[in-house]
């Protein structure tokens, strides 16, 4: 009998039909934790269910997610229900599932959990722990894996933003046993140049157990002693490492790694050219305001006329001399008027004055004087004052008379 040749699409048809006309594959329960879990935007799941001897993948449709009771993750030890079949164009078997029940956790996420909650006491992953990236780096130093898609994706991305770099590859293993022990040694190897300004630490992704060398407390511990700060940059957007959480940054992608220890070069010159038609403009607006201000000062009136102020000045001292003199003379008058009034009255005062209107004054030998007619006796010598002199006398006579006195009498 003749084989018949069958095409690649027909052998797989052909062993689909063997697998979904299984009455055990068709309708089976599988144990197993779930690793490399993925949330389709589509709203399909893709994961591996995996043991300690193997994996096998699944994929679990949009329809049946909608009802699942719990949120799968990596880590996690389900139940699935469902049926073996064969996706045609990669001639990939795997689990299709149509129910998941929990298990429990799985050995390596509870090693992640508990190793992780072990560094946040000790303070590994404190933000004040986390050092500064510098802004514009010259050389940076990449730790990865030198034929994984990361190495190109992270030069590709930082060649094409700021061309104007140097890159240090340090290649390692990025999975198995002796990955960890190979990414603390670069990292060491990496602080021991001094022209390296940051490095970046990253692989593609993977599943939890690709991934867990990123999960290593050596790994964390090297990257917290590190004196160059360090981007973790390992797996997809959705897969979280030790090496995230003690990195001073973290990186969704490697890609995204690129971006971000680097501005792009043509969004940093159009900053730049802004910042200098800004200067440009406060400058020439800065010069314009002074050279208003300095024409404004000139068509000053005192600026113009600069001696007129002087003048002016100079006006208003005269007029304070001459009121000085005027106020000085008014008082002189005042004062002169003053003194004359009280020599008059003064002199209107005097004897002299009295003696001028041909009073005299009388006085006894004692020189008292003599005011009445009882002061004296007959043969009493008498000494009379007048204006220009004096009359001794002796009382000849008295004659007693009633005369009305002033009121001021002396």
């Amino acid at each position: 009998m003749e084989i018949k040749t069958l095409s690649v699409s027909q052998i797989n048809y052909y062993i689909k039909r063997l697998l979904i006309s299984d009455p055990i594959l068709s309708n089976i329960h599988v144990k197993g934790e779930i690793s490399n879990f993925k949330f389709h935007s589509s709203g399909h799941m893709y994961f591996t269910l995996k043991d300690e001897y193997g994996k096998i993948a699944c994929i679990m449709f949009k329809g049946n997610v909608e009802k699942l009771k719990i949120t799968p993750q990596d880590g996690m030890n389900v139940i699935v229900k469902g049926y073996i079949s064969l996706y045609e164009r990669d001639g990939q078997y795997q689990l299709y599932v149509n129910e998941i029940e929990s298990a429990g956790l799985g050995d390596l996420y509870i090693a992640f959990q508990k190793l992780k909650e072990s560094l946040q006491r000790e303070g590994l992953f404190h933000p004040n722990n986390k050092k500064s990236l510098p802004f514009i780096p010259q050389k940076i130093g990449i730790i990865t894996s030198p034929t994984g898609s990361a190495i190109k994706d992270i030069i590709s991305v930082i060649k094409r933003r700021f061309p104007k770099v140097d890159l240090y590859v340090f290649p390692v293993l990025v999975q198995g046993q002796q990955a960890a022990s190979s990414i603390v040694k670069a990292i060491e190897l990496c602080n021991t140049f001094n022209h390296i300004e940051v490095i970046i630490l990253g692989r593609g992704g993977g599943s939890i157990e690709e991934l867990w060398a990123f999960n290593e407390e050596v790994v964390a511990r090297a990257i917290y002693h590190s004196r160059i700060p360090i981007i973790s940059a390992v797996g997809h957007e959705t897969d979280f490492t030790i090496t995230d959480f003690t990195a001073d940054v973290r990186a969704h992608t490697p890609s995204a790694a690129g971006e971000l220890v680097l501005p792009k070069l043509t969004d940093l010159m159009e900053t730049l050219n802004t910042f200098h038609r800004r200067l440009i403009y406060a400058v020439n607006t800065k010069v314009s305001e002074e050279k208003q201000r300095i024409a404004t000062i000139k068509n000053n009136y005192y600026f113009k006329y600069p001696l007129n102020y002087v003048y002016d000045e100079k006006q208003h001292l005269d007029d304070l001399y001459k009121g000085l003199l005027k106020n000085m003379n008014d008082k002189m008058d005042q004062q002169q008027e003053r003194l004359k009034s009280t020599g008059e009255l003064l002199n209107s005062l005097s004897p002299l004055s009295i003696f001028s209107r041909g009073y005299a004054i009388a006085l006894d030998e004692k020189n008292h004087v003599i005011k009445s007619v009882n002061n004296i006796k007959i043969d009493d010598t008498i000494d009379i004052g007048v204006l220009d002199g004096r009359i001794k006398t002796r009382v000849m006579n008295i004659i007693k008379e009633d005369k009305i006195l002033e009121k001021n009498e002396l």
